[in-house]
Parts: structure tokens; C-alpha cells; sequence
């Protein structure tokens, strides 16, 4: 019944309807793994009217599926409201306090740290702050996975701080890094934080990267 109802184009509420009673049959646990994997294909078409859908069973989900036995089932519905936020409303307030919890209750990915490095960035304009420093600081204790969206924030949050410091010098080779990833690839940068995922997640960056990237 899943399966075909992710074949539909656009979710209309009938649709969406017919998703959550589908779902009754399954544990809480597993209807948190069904959401976090059905929710690429619901919103893949950019359809106002699916996208609408879609963050209706997210906020429906974190209200009455969360009775799980393992917090991950939790983390993972919190990560894919974040990133709903982020990439399909670019609501970076809405997008943090979703990560903030999908980092609460993560207990297998890694990459948290980089992970809200990167919103923090964008929710303030990329302007420096205590914060911002302190998720810079501990996501050079994470993995480094060499990705280049990974990379970008990193280096963004390195040249704020040495702003900060007036090291002009690490600033303007941070600056000429900067450019030199953004030129690279186009801004296509592979998701960090699933990379264990078969088909992993790449997401456009945003143009307020592109306009803070072309004020260097």
C-alpha cells in the first residue's frame, strides 16, 4: 500500500490520509523508519500541495508516533523536518530547533556538529558568534569525510573566527579556499550526516552561500 502511494506525483490530502492509515498497522519505531524514508519521494517533484503534505505527517509524527524504544526512530523524523525546513522553505529558525532535536536523539550517524555548524551559518547570515565557534571547534573532532559541503561551512566558520582574531592573513587564504571548493563543483555537495545510506542526499547550496561567497 506504501509503495504505491509513493508513486503518486502530487499528495493531496486524500493521499496523505490514505499514508497515515497505512501506517497503523506498524510499531511507532517503524513508522518513523517509513517517514524518514518515504519523505524524498513525496517532496522529490517540489509540488506546493505535497510539500504542504509532507510537513503535515512530520508534525504529525513528532505529536503521535514517538511512543518508540529506540530515540534514533525519533532522530530520524527530527532530521528529515530539519532538512524540510532548510532545503524546501529555507526557514532556518524552524530547520535549527529541528536539528538541535534530531542531535539530541541521534545515537549512529555522526556528523552532528557539522551538521549545526552549517544551520547556525545560515540562520545568522553567516555572521560570527560564540556558538558558531564552539560547533566549529567540536566538528574538527568528527570524522573528516573530505566532502566538499562539508568543507565549505567549515571553512566559512574558520574565516569568521579569524576575522574575529584580525588574523587578515589565514582570513584571505580561507577566503581564496573558499572560492576555489565553490568553483570546483558547482555547489552540489553530498550529505555528511547519511552517509550510510545506499543513494546518499545532495542538496543545491543555498543562494545566500552564493551571495556571501561572491562579497569575498
Amino acid at each position: 500500500m506504501i509503495n504505491r502511494l509513493l508513486k503518486n506525483r502530487v499528495w493531496t490530502d486524500r493521499v496523505r490520509n490514505q499514508f497515515l492509515e497505512a501506517l497503523e498497522s506498524y510499531t511507532d519505531d517503524e513508522k518513523c523508519n517509513i517517514i524518514y524514508t518515504s519523505l524524498p519521494k513525496i517532496t522529490c517533484h517540489g509540488c506546493s500541495k505535497s510539500l504542504e503534505n509532507a510537513e503535515y505527517i512530520m508534525v504529525y509524527a513528532t505529536r503521535n508516533f514517538f511512543n518508540v524504544e529506540n530515540n534514533h526512530s525519533k532522530a530520524l523524523v527530527y532530521y528529515r523536518l530539519g532538512e524540510f525546513y532548510e532545503v524546501c522553505r529555507n526557514d532556518y529558525t524552524k530547520a535549527y530547533t529541528a536539528y538541535k532535536k534530531y542531535a539530541l536523539n541521534n545515537t549512529e550517524f555522526g556528523g552532528v556538529h557539522s551538521l549545526l555548524l552549517r544551520i547556525i551559518l545560515l540562520q545568522s547570515g553567516f555572521c560570527y558568534s560564540e556558538e558558531m565557534e564552539n560547533e566549529l571547534k567540536l566538528s574538527y573532532g568528527e570524522p573528516d569525510l573530505g566532502l566538499r559541503r562539508e568543507r565549505i561551512y567549515e571553512s566559512i566558520a574558520a574565516l569568521l573566527v579569524a576575522r574575529k582574531e584580525g588574523n587578515t592573513d589565514l582570513a584571505n587564504t580561507l577566503a581564496k579556499k573558499i572560492k576555489a571548493i565553490v568553483t570546483t563543483d558547482k555547489l552540489f555537495f553530498l550529505d555528511p550526516i547519511f552517509k550510510k545510506d545506499t543513494v546518499p542526499d545532495s542538496l543545491k547550496a543555498p543562494e545566500s552561500l552564493l551571495r556571501f561567497v561572491d562579497s569575498l
